[in-house]
């Protein structure tokens, strides 16, 4: 399938497997794709629990290759921002962004998640994103340590975000959901579970 048909495709609300939206990305990081890339059926519901209009400002944290993102835009018109520390998964976002004819409409960052102020965002998706941190040096002690910190991290930007905030977990981020969260909606999917959790 062309890049033009999985665009065509989405946006009319046609099915589109992994296996050929993953042809937008280089061969070398396809194999990737099962265990460190949401599926596009767990994307969509993601998409959905988090209901964002347009206007509304999204922010993936850990996004990869930006699958997310990119089709959050392709069926629901809004921008969405991931912000990865990868460059590489970064550039290959941006490629398929372009492939798809949204490069536009859609910002992907090559930064660590502490770069960017989260409370300019309303929404966040979060997939398990500190454990594939690049490697540090010294022991695996201090390598457990700084995932530690990055989940610690992670909860003082979730508690300083304003009442109304959204945000959709997919196998958690590591840490624990801030007081002043409740988790309003929680379903299977994959090989965990989504969660919705909204700021009071």
């Amino acid at each position: 399938m062309t890049p033009e048909g999985i665009r065509a495709a989405l946006t009319a609300g046609d099915d589109v497997s992994d296996a050929e939206f993953d042809t937008l990305y280089p061969d070398e990081l396809r194999t990737r794709s099962e265990l460190q890339w949401t599926a596009l059926a767990i994307a969509r519901r993601a998409i959905a629990l988090l209901g964002a209009a347009p206007g509304t400002q999204v922010l993936d944290v850990g996004c990869g290759t930006g699958k997310v993102c990119l089709l959050a835009r392709l069926i629901t018109g809004v921008t969405w921002w991931g912000v990865d520390h990868d460059a590489q998964l970064i550039d290959a976002a941006n490629h398929a962004a372009y492939q798809l004819g949204i490069r536009d409409h859609v910002r992907f960052v090559h930064a660590s998640a502490w770069d960017l102020e989260w409370t300019r965002f309303d929404a966040f998706y979060l997939f398990n994103p500190f454990p594939a941190l690049p490697d540090t040096p010294g022991n695996a002690f201090h390598k457990y340590g700084t995932f530690v910190a990055e989940c610690a991290r992670a909860e003082e930007r979730l508690a300083s975000l304003r009442p109304g905030t959204r945000v959709v977990t997919y196998h958690g981020f590591g840490g624990d959901m801030p007081e002043g969260y409740e988790r309003i909606g929680r379903e299977a999917a994959g090989t965990d579970e989504l969660a919705l959790w909204l700021r009071r």
